[in-house]
């Protein structure tokens, strides 16, 4: 999978995001999936936004031990409300496409989550 994924919002953007090691995770705000890999899109698995992107760790390396092969990436911006306007977007557009928002299978999918 390529070093960027470009996550359409339900408004039409598209949002960049960065591929990351869960252990290069910055102290930085900023959004975050983890996304399993596919022939056409990546199937989003988790979406959330953090005031610092490290204290989502834990979660994410569920996410990862959960679902072999996904991926991590990240978009780093500083404004809370940024930050929490281009979630709703990737999510709306998530739900519009039929992905399944709760948990399916034991394996976290995506969904709506608080800021860690």
């Amino acid at each position: 999978m390529n070093m960027f994924v470009d996550m359409p919002g339900a408004s039409g953007a598209h949002y960049r995001f960065r591929r990351v090691d869960v252990g290069a995770l910055p102290a930085m705000a900023g959004n975050l999936i983890v996304v399993q890999p596919s022939d056409s899109d990546p199937i989003l698995l988790v979406c959330m936004p953090a005031p610092s992107l490290s204290a989502a760790r834990d979660l994410v390396m569920t996410a990862l031990r959960l679902n072999p092969g996904a991926l991590l990436y990240v978009r780093l911006n500083v404004a809370r409300a940024v930050r929490e306007a281009e979630h709703a977007d990737i999510i709306a557009a998530a739900t519009a496409s039929g992905q399944d928002l709760a948990r399916k299978g034991g394996a976290p999918m995506a969904r709506e989550t608080t800021a860690v």
